[in-house]
């Protein structure tokens, strides 16, 4: 079967939650090593990961197919080249199908729905693209992949998909995501990012791309609450690149007006391999989201052996399980309290550790390149639309 995969995402040097994503389900699936497909991966830009030079040169079934141009690359040169040499089926990692032309075998994958809940969170003219790609990519898409159970009940509740059109692929998390070991050098290799991020002592973490619906506000209200109530001696390191939508006077204006300047570290974009490290140094990782489609961040800290206290929205308790306490976003108070909570009693911390490295076992990113291709293979062999056959589309 011949797929081809719309993955520029994958190559974006500060990559984020659709690009992420893509780079690494698309090297899960030249891991597996499936002789009976060919794949070919539409980029804007060659591939530069390292990862995925050398393991796709080990598979000549994956071809990458580079087309430069300087604008509207998804809506006229990437369609240009799907009409020109059709293949058997197309698979999407975003819920963004080429207007001028749509493959009828098409698969989506549709992460949240977040502009429909939060669209002040969203540029105007991006949240009108939005509304208007996504009901399209729906109604087109032969098959959508969620990411989640409750981004299911979404695409479900707001745009009528019937339940059987969905099929539910979590993420999977790196093999890098791993607790710290004893020796000595892993204590060297922590206390060398901490310098170089320029943090001192113990410290709770939160990390994600710093838009509103990731309620940094009120995170900063109940660690300040915190500080004073309960005197502890940790600092608050955020992790993450601005978004429009979140300006950065507005988090430290904040930040200032809780005279917590000396308390709060913002490292901004950090590189991928110096998140494990960061993430395991931390005594509790915080997800304070008001909506996430999955929370990625809240896996990778569960599979480093980090408590984790989050939030009880969305699909947050379906990722945690039983390996995280859960809050009120909402409720300042409620977020304090259940820090403080897993801050002070050693044996939460540890029952939390142990749920979550069981927890994390269930998630892999084979296992999603794995169903992702069941899905693929579905789609392909459907018998093709009428107006397919007259096209003379395979």
């Amino acid at each position: 079967m011949n797929i081809g995969i719309e993955a520029t995402s994958a190559t974006e040097t500060q990559k984020a939650g659709v690009g992420y994503y893509t780079a690494n389900l698309i090297q899960a699936m030249v891991r597996l090593g499936r002789e009976d497909h060919h794949y070919t991966f539409y980029l804007r830009k060659p591939w530069s990961d390292p990862l995925w030079l050398t393991e796709s040169e080990r598979h000549p079934k994956f071809a990458s197919k580079v087309l430069s141009f300087p604008y509207l690359w998804a809506q006229v040169r990437l369609p240009f080249e799907l009409w020109r040499h059709p293949q058997d089926v197309y698979f999407f990692p975003s819920p963004v199908i080429p207007l001028l032309y749509q493959p009828a075998r098409s698969v989506i994958t549709i992460h949240d729905v977040a502009f429909l809940f939060f669209p002040e969170c969203f540029a105007p003219l991006l949240r009108r693209w939005l509304s208007i790609a996504t009901p399209r990519g729906i109604a087109q898409a032969r098959k959508i992949i969620a990411v989640s159970a409750a981004t299911k009940q979404d695409l479900m509740t707001y745009y009528g998909v019937p339940a059987e059109k969905v099929v539910v692929i979590h993420h999977g998390v790196h093999e890098m995501y791993r607790p710290l070991s004893e020796k000595p050098s892993a204590q060297d290799t922590l206390n060398a990012i901490k310098q170089k991020y320029q943090i001192e002592g113990v410290y709770l973490l939160c990390l994600g791309t710093l838009q509103r619906r990731k309620n940094i506000p009120r995170l900063l209200q109940a660690f300040s609450i915190l500080k004073q109530k309960y005197n502890i001696p940790h600092k608050l390191v955020l992790v993450g690149q601005k978004n429009p939508d979140l300006p950065e006077q507005e988090i430290f204006a904040t930040i200032e007006g809780l005279l917590l300047q000396k308390e709060v570290i913002w490292t901004g974009y950090i590189p991928e391999q110096d998140k494990p490290v960061l993430l395991s140094g931390a005594e509790v990782f915080v997800l304070p989201s008001l909506y996430e489609g999955f929370g990625m961040p809240l896996l990778e800290a569960v599979a480093c052996g980090v408590p984790v206290a989050c939030s009880n929205t969305s699909s947050l308790p379906e990722v945690v399980g039983e390996s995280g306490v859960l809050f009120d976003p909402y409720n300042v108070d409620n977020i304090t309290e259940t820090m403080y909570r897993v801050l002070s009693d050693e044996g939460l911390r540890r029952n939390l550790r142990q749920q979550g490295l069981q927890r994390v076992k269930e998630f892999s990113w084979e296992r999603c390149a794995q169903q992702t291709l069941e899905v693929l293979e579905e789609v392909g062999n459907l018998t093709p639309f009428p107006c397919e056959r007259r096209a003379g589309v395979r």
